[in-house]
């Protein structure tokens, strides 16, 4: 049951920038309407359930809310150089580096010599899995994508990630205790950066067509958070971030199938096999403890 938890995050995320991508709209319309749907689900699960909440159980989530809006920023805005099977296998990659280390270097995961041994080859399937799914074939004559401008937006979009994972972690407060904290860190943190790059235009985008359907986004999300915040505290956080990241196959498949992303034969072979190297390092990951 704890994995089947730890599984279900990548459902309900992965599903995220094909939607973002269908609506269009500007990153910050995307970022503020997901930001909308996740505190909505964290309102409403808070009021049902009424957890008591310490400051500091406040304080990380909601830190760790704010990292996430800049990261979805980042990431929303990297789909503008570079499509959604290309640019969400190096977001996951990154995130699926990062955050293991973080876990083991912080809260002393991975405590054996065997499972850090299998952890950090894991992490060097990941690498080579990530690179794989970028593969791009140069005899091919087509838009090119702009890996100059979108990958500094995917690697300090990663950063954030990667805060909104571990920083929930520092307290080991339960999902609901996190949720709405982390939520309305999400919402505030979207409202900041729209507000710090849009000044006054950004009270239209406040209540934009886009920002509003976006919220369907945030919604699945929302309930994503909820799962991803359970699975920290069942199955710490070396293990549960590796299993939300299924969320690249949803996501990359469904961009090549839903978007109709344009690789060839051979590019799709080197996509599918990056896919499943990800997923057998992910997975090698979600075991260890």
């Amino acid at each position: 049951m704890d994995i089947l938890i730890g599984i279900l995050p990548a459902l309900l995320w992965g599903v995220g920038p094909l939607i973002a991508t269908k609506f269009g709209g500007k990153p910050v319309e995307q970022v503020l309407g997901t930001g909308y749907g996740q505190l909505a689900i964290g309102i409403i699960i808070y009021l049902f359930t009424r957890p008591a909440i310490s400051f500091q159980e406040f304080l990380w989530p909601f830190l760790g809310g704010v990292a996430w809006a800049v990261a979805q920023y980042m990431q929303f805005s990297s789909f503008t150089k570079m499509n959604v099977s290309t640019a969400m296998p190096i977001s996951t990659g990154l995130q699926l580096i990062e955050i293991p280390l973080c876990g083991v270097i912080f809260f002393g995961e991975w405590g054996s010599p065997l499972a850090k041994l299998i952890g950090f080859l894991s992490i060097a399937l990941l690498i080579l899995g990530t690179t794989c799914t970028s593969y791009v074939d140069k005899g091919v004559v087509r838009k090119k994508l702009d890996y100059k401008a979108g990958m500094p937006l995917l690697i300090i979009g990663s950063f954030g990630y990667t805060a909104c994972s571990v920083f929930p972690r520092i307290t080991n407060a339960s999902g609901l205790v996190g949720l709405l904290p982390q939520t309305f860190g999400m919402f505030l943190g979207a409202v900041i950066v729209t507000f710090v790059l849009n000044g006054k235009e950004s009270f239209g985008y406040l209540k934009s067509k886009v920002t509003f359907k976006s919220g369907i986004i945030g919604l699945l999300g929302g309930l994503g958070t909820l799962a991803y915040l359970t699975s920290l505290k069942l199955n710490g956080v070396a293990n549960a971030f590796p299993l939300t990241q299924m969320n690249v196959v949803v996501s990359t498949l469904g961009g090549l199938i839903i978007l109709k992303e344009n690789k060839n034969r051979k590019e799709i072979i080197f996509t599918v096999i990056g896919l499943l190297m990800i997923v057998v390092a992910a997975v090698l990951i979600g075991h260890l403890e």
